[in-house]
């Protein structure tokens, strides 16, 4: 697994292209259909961490491996409001940056399986395995300055438009994804513990 951005641009468009026909209900629509995208999208990356902490035997450190996913349907309310509210270029920007931010960093996002090994007192080290659970940490407004600037070079656009924004947006998901940090605590049967990484 892996984000890949044409992968997120891919399903905007198609979003964007269909409300071409409708006459109303195109927030609702919008919200509906980013939303789910870019849930689709985050379950494509893969979570790794590298993990430190205690088990029952001894000292333990390995490395994470995992997914994160958002909730989906609290990031469609919070976009339908402020698509609804009909903001200026830029406050729209920053609105929007601050609905995906908020479901991104929401807690217990991200779930991992952590391998490695237990150093015993006795010496040596036997292998040992346990679940983390966590959350992601991103910089909104990474997401803001892309779509401020995506909307100010639509409105001299004849044509074109969807296609930009799509690419725009996805492209600003991604970096922010990738640009985050996550962080993980060990759950049992790990004593206590826990890990850092990326979404990739």
């Amino acid at each position: 697994m892996a984000l890949v951005t044409t992968t997120l641009e891919t399903a905007l468009l198609a979003a964007f292209l269909a409300m071409n026909s409708m006459s109303d209900g195109g927030d609702a629509y919008c919200a509906d259909k980013m939303s789910a995208a870019i849930k689709a999208f985050i379950l494509t990356g893969q979570v790794t961490t590298t993990d430190t902490g205690a088990a029952p035997a001894g000292s333990y450190s390995g490395a994470g491996v995992g997914t994160m996913t958002i909730d989906a349907d609290s990031l469609k309310s919070d976009l339908q409001s402020t698509f609804q509210a009909k903001y200026s270029n830029n406050d729209l920007a920053a609105h929007m940056a601050t609905d995906i931010d908020s479901a991104c960093k929401a807690d217990k996002t991200v779930k991992t399986t952590s391998t490695g090994t237990v150093t015993i007192p006795a010496g040596g080290t036997i292998p040992f395995s346990g679940p983390g659970e966590g959350k992601f940490t991103g910089t909104k407004s990474s997401i803001e300055t892309t779509l401020k600037a995506c909307f100010s070079a639509m409105d001299n656009m004849a044509t074109g438009g969807n296609q930009y924004y799509a690419a725009q947006l996805a492209s600003a998901v991604n970096s922010y994804l990738k640009a985050g940090a996550i962080s993980v605590t060990l759950k049992s049967p790990f004593i206590s513990g826990s890990g850092s990484g990326v979404i990739a």
